[in-house]
């Protein structure tokens, strides 16, 4: 077993093929195929399972990757040590975000990526929460956002914001503070049951034994305060996906009282395959930049 045969192997992981890994390396697919027997033969253990769509590391395998890439940190470490350089994080990272958390966010963090890790490329796709899921665990992006939820046992969740759901009503709607069983009472217009708002709305439905009256179900953000604004129903969201509105006078939120409606923000990262030291420094600055959205107020209605 060698550091060449480890970076290998994280690479092939990494992309749970070993022919893509063959055109990423430049190394030949039958040397890497034989690398990985080498591996397994020394370890007496199997460390990957192939079938049609590439390789699936088996427990021993995911063990095997996790290890390596902290082996393999370490010596970079002790490289730039001896060395007295220590280089500025570097490389690509692809962050996966929900539409409303695109919207605040994105921007921001592309900012400040470029502001304080200028050899970082960062990129960012916006999808729903079960696509995010989806993409992390396919190694399509290296971490993820998205709210809790039905989490799958693969994936690592950190909680990083609270976000208070408001009742939005047209703007000339009773603006007066509502109980949750009132804002569950409305007729309302609401995603459909893939969306990971609805099922956390459906959730203090079931809690508060009330019976919803979806008169709408529409998975657009804009058309969805639309049909809110000409008085076809209300609606619950966070207030960052209505400040705008709200602040223009053309939508209301009221206040959930007595029993407050909230939904978590996590941050998420694949338990299947090895994480970077550039992934776990991201990730540390997302949560930083979340916060500090937080207590600047510039994400309304989240706390820490």
């Amino acid at each position: 077993m060698d550091l060449r045969q480890l970076r290998n192997f994280i690479h092939i992981v990494d992309l749970s093929s070993i022919t893509a890994a063959s055109e990423r390396l430049g190394v030949a697919q039958p040397a890497l195929s034989r690398q990985v027997k080498a591996l397994e033969a020394d370890l007496g253990v199997e460390l990957l399972r192939r079938h049609g769509r590439g390789v699936t590391p088996t427990k021993e395998g995911i063990r095997l990757a996790r290890r390596a890439q902290s082996i393999l940190d370490d010596v970079d470490d002790l490289a730039e040590d001896l060395s007295g350089t220590r280089r500025a994080p570097s490389g690509t990272i692809t962050l996966g975000l929900p539409p409303t958390v695109a919207d605040i966010l994105a921007t921001h963090l592309v900012e400040r990526t470029m502001e304080d890790y200028p050899d970082v490329d960062l990129r960012i796709v916006s999808g729903f929460s079960g696509h995010v899921q989806d993409w992390l665990l396919r190694g399509k992006i290296d971490l993820g956002v998205a709210y809790e939820g039905q989490v799958l046992p693969s994936i690592r969740a950190q909680p990083v914001i609270l976000e208070r759901l408001f009742l939005i009503r047209p703007a000339d709607g009773d603006p007066a503070p509502v109980s949750c069983r009132e804002a569950l009472s409305q007729p309302l217009i609401l995603p459909n049951a893939e969306h990971g708002l609805r099922g956390r709305v459906e959730t203090f439905a079931r809690a508060e034994a009330v019976s919803l009256n979806v008169v709408l179900e529409i998975d657009v953000l804009p058309s969805m305060l639309a049909f809110v604004q000409r008085g076809m129903g209300a609606t619950i969201l966070p207030m960052v996906s209505v400040s705008r509105q709200v602040r223009d006078g053309r939508l209301i939120a009221c206040r959930i009282e007595r029993q407050s409606m909230d939904r978590t923000l996590i941050l998420m990262s694949p338990l299947n395959r090895p994480g970077s030291r550039l992934a776990d420094m991201f990730s540390a600055f997302v949560i930083g930049e979340v916060h500090r959205l937080t207590r600047s107020e510039a994400w309304p209605g989240t706390a820490l």
